[in-house]
Order: structure tokens, then C-alpha cells, then sequence
């Protein structure tokens, strides 16, 4: 009897939540006063994570994907990743994918956080908000 109260449990407990799993591919311009400063560069798209305080203590961004540039790139990117945000209830949660830059343009690592105007593009579409809008770091 206490075996099914538990798979009960577990049965009703899944179906008020679920996950909402998607991809996203990037391409984009980068540009830095020294343009031999863009090689190397390592571009990562990450999913923001929202959650309500004091949950919010507990949550952390997810790394979604990552890619290096090269000087055959002449600043240009492609970068791609997946994530999944736990739904609640009826409260679909995709993921919000922002893109963080590590780069020596100034001569030193710095970090430069790029956001496009519509986090939520998803494949097969390309979000290529940062091929109009190159990211000027440093």
C-alpha cells in the first residue's frame, strides 16, 4: 500500500511540471580597435536562469555552448547550444540565451556580455541579431 501511495506521488508530482528544451544558433560580428586582438576569442551562449527569491541564492546561469575564434574569421562567429528551464503548472519557462565574450582586446582578459533583442530564437531559426549589430568589446 505504501508503494503505491508513493508511485502516486511521483505520478502526479511529473505532470504539474515539465521542461522546456531548445537550441539556439548564434552568428554574429565581432570588432576591437586592434582587429589581430579578435583571434582566439571564446564565445559562449549561455541560458539565464530566473527564479524567485531565496530560490534565486541557488540558481545559476547554464553554459549552453562554446567556440573559439580564429584570424581566418575576421571577427565573424557561429556559435550554438542547448538548454532546458523547468516548466510549472501551466508556466512554460524556454530559455533566455545571452552570449559571454573572453577577449584580450585592450590587451588584457576582459569579459563583455552581449543580449540580443529577442533572447527566445530558436533553431531552425538563426538569430543573427549580432551579424546587424556587431559587439564592440573592450
Amino acid at each position: 500500500m505504501y508503494s503505491l501511495r508513493v508511485l502516486l506521488l511521483v505520478l502526479s508530482t511529473t505532470s504539474f511540471c515539465s521542461a522546456a528544451n531548445n537550441c539556439a544558433w548564434f552568428v554574429g560580428q565581432l570588432q576591437c580597435s586592434n582587429p589581430a586582438k579578435l583571434d582566439n576569442v571564446v564565445i559562449e551562449i549561455w541560458d539565464k536562469d530566473r527564479s524567485f527569491f531565496p530560490i534565486t541564492l541557488f540558481v545559476d546561469d547554464d553554459l549552453a555552448g562554446r567556440t573559439i575564434t580564429s584570424s581566418e574569421d575576421h571577427g565573424t562567429f557561429k556559435v550554438e547550444g542547448c538548454a532546458s528551464d523547468v516548466d510549472f503548472l501551466v508556466f512554460k519557462n524556454e530559455p533566455e540565451f545571452y552570449l559571454k565574450i573572453r577577449h584580450y582586446c585592450k590587451g588584457k582578459q576582459e569579459v563583455t556580455y552581449a543580449y540580443p533583442n529577442n533572447p527566445k530564437v530558436f533553431v531552425p531559426e538563426t538569430n543573427d541579431y549580432f551579424t546587424k549589430n556587431p559587439i564592440v568589446l573592450g
